[in-house]
């Protein structure tokens, strides 16, 4: 079962997310063009913009909250970097953290499989954030190893896991 929060975060997020998400396309033109597998199409800045949004609201969920210390991977590099989004300092242990933001009227949550399954990427948990509205997202928490057990499916562009979620947005 997935335990859903909501948040609030700052409504200039929205615009700061779709103008870096220009920036990181045109830097990863290379690796999503058409003679790659990693091919997005024109869903390319969408899928950018939402996953800069998630990252970005992932960081304020974690200032929010006092005394967590936290490292987060840049939202603007050269090329993709294989790592976990943010890694957190928890009791005698990190926790590598990938983000993955969900659309408004998303209903599964989605991790592509090859990246899951990849040996030189350390992942404990995956944060999904689901914008609700211009100022309120949801999100929740998974684990690595239970995203491994949901259905294995083809999606557009690529095999992902993906678990369905509540059709309801409770706000």
């Amino acid at each position: 079962m997935i335990n859903w929060k909501n948040t609030s975060y700052p409504s200039t997020f929205i615009k700061l997310s779709d103008e870096l998400a220009k920036v990181r396309s045109m830097l990863s033109a290379d690796v999503y063009n058409k003679n790659t597998e990693k091919y997005r199409g024109d869903q390319e800045h969408k899928i950018q913009s939402l996953g800069i949004f998630a990252e970005l609201v992932a960081r304020h969920i974690l200032d929010s909250n006092q005394g967590v210390k936290y490292k987060s991977a840049p939202l603007i590099e050269k090329s993709p970097v294989v790592e976990a989004d943010i890694v957190v300092q928890g009791i005698g242990e990190l926790n590598y953290i990938d983000v993955k933001g969900v659309r408004s009227s998303g209903r599964t949550l989605r991790v592509n499989y090859k990246a899951h399954n990849n040996p030189n990427k350390k992942v404990t948990h995956y944060l999904f954030v689901q914008p609700l509205n211009p100022l309120y997202a949801r999100f929740c928490w998974v684990k690595y190893e239970d995203v491994s057990n949901w259905d294995v499916v083809m999606s557009t562009y690529t095999k992902c896991y993906e678990l369905k979620i509540e059709n309801k947005i409770k706000q």
